[in-house]
């Protein structure tokens, strides 16, 4: 069975257990109502029990369903968790191994990952307590190193590599969007 034909019966089976539940609900619900008032729910043709037994079952089987459904979602969540930070974890061994080769100092690594992270220079110069005229400096000793005119390119550089590296990209074609007329 291919994905989306799982992904399709799943979707089914939940709208069925939804369904189910839904009806169990009002059945339950017109029953409380009953006993409420003291309504007798016999009819001619089934007793009250054994409308109440018939559809326990359904109800059971919807739970069940959902409930592995539950624990399918669960797995999924914690390997795709896992994965991010994989991930997240090779991205900074690729940058930390383009720091070895320009030959970063340590504070230009702390000041270039501030930059990646988006911050501005007196924000950096504020974590690192230093003055404004040091992280451009640094910034600049950074952008030279690594080959690059600013921030963006230094960011650029970084995600052009994981999705060259992750997706097999060609980067020397421009990517276009697709024309939908």
């Amino acid at each position: 069975m291919s994905l989306s034909k799982t992904r399709a019966f799943e979707v089914r089976t939940l709208l069925f257990s939804f369904v189910v539940i839904a009806f169990g609900v009002v059945f339950f619900m017109i029953d409380v109502i009953a006993d409420w008032f003291r309504l007798d729910m016999n009819t001619a043709w089934i007793e009250h029990d054994v409308m109440e037994l018939f559809l326990t079952f359904p109800l059971v089987f919807a739970m069940i369903v959902i409930g592995m459904q539950l624990v399918r979602l669960l797995r999924e969540h914690r390997v795709a968790q896992e994965s991010v930070q994989v991930a997240s974890g090779e991205l900074l061994n690729v940058i930390y191994r383009h720091f070895d080769e320009w030959k970063l100092s340590p504070s230009e690594r702390e000041v270039a990952l501030l930059l990646m992270k988006g911050m501005s220079t007196q924000e950096i110069a504020d974590i690192r307590d230093t003055k404004i005229g040091t992280v451009k400096s640094q910034s600049s000793a950074i952008y030279q190193k690594a080959g690059v005119r600013g921030r963006n390119e230094l960011v650029a550089y970084f995600v052009e590599d994981l999705l060259a590296g992750e997706v097999g990209i060609d980067t020397s074609v421009p990517a276009t969007p697709p024309n939908n007329t």
